[in-house]
């Protein structure tokens, strides 16, 4: 009698043992998963801005840069999306491609020393400007005279009712291409980092709408 009850308080203990490790584990276990979970699922703080001096020398400074990007272009006569890439060589030197999301070339751009050309539909045309030239061949088109500027949040020195925000950033202002069309641009966000480069912009005129979210900067 006295074994077979020793026996039994033994299997309890046991069991009452085991029980505990295994809940031991099984919190040890939950809360593993649930800060890996945290580590996920966290998003980094945005860096604060640099000061708007700082900031306005270091865009400046940006002679030479690539950005990758979505677009989206609306006239009253036609609607184009596609990507676009830019690599800006010099400060007024540039190649830029327009493609569809198919990856085929709907046009591309070079300016240099020797002037403007396009490449639209496999022709090649040249100019002393490269938006007269796109508004002689699509019947749209942008400021481009300026767009090594803008697209890194600078206004250029015919930019007219710049805004800024608390940070010194550049929110919007308006500007006149060579073709005599006015322009709105607005900054609708920036990337999180020190340098605050342009993220989301929106170009109106009276009669085209250019929308652009830019996905990298290199």
């Amino acid at each position: 009698m006295y074994e077979k009850a020793l026996t039994k308080k033994s299997t309890v203990m046991d069991f009452s043992m085991a029980y505990r490790c295994y809940r031991t584990l099984f919190v040890v276990a939950l809360a593993l998963w649930l800060t890996g979970c945290s580590t996920l699922n966290s998003k980094p703080l945005p860096e604060q801005p640099l000061a708007a001096s700082a900031r306005q020398q270091q865009l400046q400074a940006m002679q030479q840069f690539t950005i990758q990007a979505s677009v989206s272009i609306k006239t009253a006569a036609d609607a184009i999306s596609g990507n676009l890439h830019w690599q800006q060589l010099q400060p007024e030197y540039y190649n830029a491609r327009l493609s569809n999301f198919l990856g085929i070339s709907l046009f591309e751009l070079q300016q240099d020393a020797t002037g403007s050309q396009i490449q639209l539909r496999g022709e090649t045309y040249y100019g002393v400007d490269t938006s007269s030239l796109l508004w002689q061949l699509s019947g749209w088109s942008m400021p481009l005279a300026d767009m090594p500027l803008w697209l890194r949040g600078l206004p250029s020195n015919n930019s007219q009712h710049i805004n800024v925000d608390e940070f010194g950033r550049v929110t919007s202002f308006s500007l006149t291409d060579s073709t005599g069309i006015i322009w709105q641009l607005e900054y609708q966000s920036f990337f999180s980092d020190s340098l605050s480069l342009p993220k989301r912009l929106l170009l109106s005129s009276e009669s085209t709408k250019i929308k652009l979210v830019i996905r990298s900067w290199q």
